[in-house]
């Protein structure tokens, strides 16, 4: 996915100042509908080629949401359905639900043919700093050529600091866009009409 088409995404809702937007699923989730858009949006503009991540399905709002008028997309998510004991289901024919953690799926030999290209990645796993980090590291390998990773909770000092070392471990990955709701991402209030804990995008790019 073009970083360029990424950022006119964020922009076009930037410059959409409606307090509330509707919602595209009905699916129970933490998130909010600007999440939703903002998915929904990314995975309108990847090319057809290209796979769009999940990390973190919950009970597939936002997964749902990414996927909806997007019938010629590509769609995967993946979540080990430990913390609720809850397994989504009901998606449409072109969405792929994975019962897993993405560490074992991300290193099955059998997963690289049908996870690649990802051009769009939404990380909203485990929200420590070793996880973030090790997970920006182990995605490089399936990424297009240029690709964008949507991180979730980013108001969350963790996230950030996972975020940043993987940076620093891997130059190629760059923050193009900070969507923060200026909370610490974890005893204040939950926005439901803005980035829900904060949002940033990040891009890669090989030479």
């Amino acid at each position: 996915m073009k970083w360029s088409h990424a950022r006119s995404v964020v922009e076009e809702l930037r410059q959409d100042t409606r307090l509330y937007l509707p919602a595209l699923t009905k699916r129970r989730g933490f998130s909010s509908s600007r999440v939703e858009h903002l998915l929904n949006r990314m995975v309108g503009s990847l090319p057809a080629e290209e796979t769009y991540l999940e990390i973190g399905t919950l009970e597939g709002r936002t997964l749902e949401a990414a996927g909806h008028m997007n019938d010629d997309k590509r769609l995967i998510g993946i979540d080990p359905c430990e913390k609720y004991d809850y397994v989504p289901n009901g998606f449409t024919a072109n969405t792929t639900f994975i019962k897993a953690k993405w560490q074992d799926v991300l290193s099955s030999v059998t997963s690289v043919g049908f996870l690649n290209p990802v051009g769009c990645v939404f990380y909203d796993g485990l929200h420590d700093a070793t996880e973030t980090s090790a997970f920006m590291m182990k995605i490089v390998e399936h990424l297009a050529d240029e690709a964008v990773l949507v991180m979730d909770d980013w108001d969350r000092v963790s996230v950030r600091r996972g975020a940043y070392y993987a940076e620093h471990l891997e130059p190629r990955w760059q923050l193009l866009n900070e969507m923060p709701c200026y909370g610490d991402g974890l005893t204040s209030p939950q926005s439901h009409f803005g980035y829900s804990f904060g949002i940033a995008v990040w891009g890669f790019k090989r030479p």
